[in-house]
């Protein structure tokens, strides 16, 4: 697909398009995740992940039927909407389950970044 404004953009899905491989949590197969994480936190962040991904992935995908003169791209607003809704469920249940099990969390009791 070619805008005139915006140059050539790549098909969704296809090489060169917006991708999330290799970005977040995971990167060259390895987890990035401090060791403390147990096994749920780590199942609810990559829900998270999955969820934050659903998100682009519908923004990139409403952008492309813009940018293609698609007289129906607001059809992406509900769909939007929906993934947002999902992505602060699966933040706020991996947050709460850090901060009920205590995982990945410092001595101090604080949840642990990552960060120093």
């Amino acid at each position: 697909m070619e805008s005139d404004v915006l140059g050539t953009w790549p098909e969704v899905g296809q090489p060169g398009a917006m991708s999330t491989e290799g970005r977040g949590a995971r990167e060259n197969g390895s987890s990035q995740r401090p060791a403390g994480y147990c096994e749920t936190a780590r199942r609810l962040l990559d829900e998270f992940g999955e969820a934050v991904q659903a998100v682009v992935s519908l923004h990139e995908q409403q952008f492309h039927a813009i940018v293609e003169g698609d007289s129906d791209a607001g059809r992406f607003d509900v769909l939007i909407h929906a993934a947002n809704e999902r992505k602060q469920n699966a933040k706020y249940a991996y947050l709460n389950h850090l901060h009920v099990h205590g995982c990945a969390s410092t001595e101090d009791g604080n949840i642990d970044s990552g960060r120093t």
